[in-house]
């Protein structure tokens, strides 16, 4: 992926991972999606430019948005 990606930044198995996303609103997805599988915590989503885009309750609300809850 290029340099314009977005990072979802998570805890998994006791070690912090990042998945490359192409926009914030498919990081969330990514996030979303692994939270509500029980596969994930979420840390942040970092932006292309290496600044926090998303963390802490601002996340979590988004989060449960797209869920639904």
């Amino acid at each position: 992926m290029s340099d314009e990606t977005y990072k979802a930044r998570y805890w998994r198995y006791y070690s912090e991972q990042e998945e490359e996303c192409d926009t914030l609103d498919e990081a969330v997805a990514f996030l979303s999606n692994g939270w509500e599988r029980g596969n994930l915590s979420e840390i942040a989503v970092i932006g292309p430019d290496g600044t926090t885009a998303l963390s802490g309750e601002r996340l979590h609300q988004r989060m449960m948005s797209l869920l639904g809850t």
